[in-house]
């Protein structure tokens, strides 16, 4: 009766609850073929959890993987996304004009940048600064000479965002098959404010705003400081009884014994999701609330993982009110993004093995206070 009202467990391939060998990879395959005291041993245990010796030989692998003398790594060359993202990091080097030794082409355009975000400019009053910087720096510079031209540069380096329209009462997004909707399909509220004069584009009551977390992930790879380290929640040494790092808790262990597959590969990412209302006006202000959607990446040591560079903003759900239980409405592209992540993955190509993979991730869990919690537990 289990069996038919909730059917069989979800991924389970390969028996390894009840007997059977689980080989990762096929590396490993040929290893073990080799070794046949060390694959009868592995037989005798069904739950790889139970058996420490067991546990240290597939440590053992893990740490090795691409590295094991047999399987030699095979250095590729980046894929055509990867490539785009190298050939526009060279404008980091390349100085803003001739003979230029303190500002490249990419850092005088984010100062730029970030003056306009921190003071609110208009993008005129952006191109007006523009103009008159040029005017004064050497022929030839490179400074691009307006604000289109400059998001321009900046996007395909993956700091972009969507803007998706919602229903002001958090009903629905207009998304995806939505998307050309003008009215809310569960109260028929309008998607747009009244226009207030002609010629004015159609504004709506409330938008998400919502940052792709794929790019990066991707940059994490593409990024030879963090390359190497994205495999540390595998390849660190554990000690029994001692947890510095949540990949040594239960939880952790019990989700590679049901996703054996997942665990496998040392470079799927895991991933916790955290989310709490606060007013960005202080507290001394109207009441408003708004709500950070924030993923930390938990590949990384503890001390990288914790670390605000390393805690990706995933999406801002505006106030003024809390979204409540219809949480789970503006978390729809988050989830499509992990679910797309989780199925089939991202080709990602890592600098530190030179290599190209599919990159799959996985939300570990959310960290929330008891409101949260009760809202995004729906």
């Amino acid at each position: 009766m289990h069996l038919l009202t909730k059917g069989f467990m979800e991924d389970y391939l390969c028996w390894y609850a009840h007997g059977e060998l689980f080989v990762p990879n096929e590396s490993m395959e040929e290893w073990l073929v080799g070794s046949t005291s060390t694959a009868s041993s592995m037989h005798e245990v069904g739950n790889e959890n139970s058996n420490p010796y067991r546990n240290m030989v597939m440590d053992a692998m893990r740490m090795s993987e691409g590295n094991v003398s047999e399987c030699p790594i095979i250095e590729e060359e980046p894929n055509a996304d990867a490539t785009r993202f190298f050939d526009l990091l060279k404008d980091s080097n390349e100085p803003l004009w001739d003979g230029c030794t303190n500002h490249s082409k990419l850092l005088a355009v984010a100062q730029v940048f970030t003056i306009k975000s921190d003071h609110g400019l208009s993008e005129a009053g952006y191109d007006k600064i523009i103009e008159w910087a040029r005017s004064i720096l050497p022929e030839g510079n490179r400074l691009k000479e307006n604000f289109y031209a400059a998001k321009s540069m900046m996007k395909p380096l993956g700091l972009g965002y969507q803007k998706i329209d919602m229903c002001p009462n958090f009903c629905m997004l207009y998304y995806l098959e939505n998307a050309e909707l003008t009215e809310c399909m569960t109260y028929g509220h309008s998607r747009y404010k009244p226009r207030t004069g002609r010629g004015k584009t159609l504004m709506a009551y409330k938008k998400l705003r919502y940052f792709p977390i794929t790019p990066r992930l991707h940059r994490l790879f593409m990024s030879p400081r963090t390359a190497e380290h994205m495999t540390w929640h595998q390849s660190h040494h554990a000690v029994d009884g001692v947890m510095v790092h949540p990949s040594d808790g239960e939880a952790w262990k019990h989700f590679n014994s049901v996703h054996p597959h997942f665990s496998a590969k040392s470079r799927n990412v895991c991933l916790g999701l955290c989310t709490d209302g606060f007013n960005p006006f202080g507290s001394f202000a109207a009441p408003y609330s708004c709500w950070p959607v924030i993923l930390t990446v938990y590949n990384l040591p503890p001390g990288m993982c914790m670390r605000l560079e390393f805690m990706f903003l995933s999406m801002v759900i505006p106030g003024p009110s809390s979204p409540r239980r219809n949480i789970n409405v503006c978390l729809c592209p988050l989830i499509d993004e992990l679910t797309q992540l989780w199925s089939s993955g991202a080709l990602t190509y890592d600098i530190s093995r030179k290599q190209n993979f599919v990159m799959r991730a996985a939300l570990m869990w959310t960290i929330n206070d008891f409101p949260a919690y009760g809202m995004v537990s729906g």
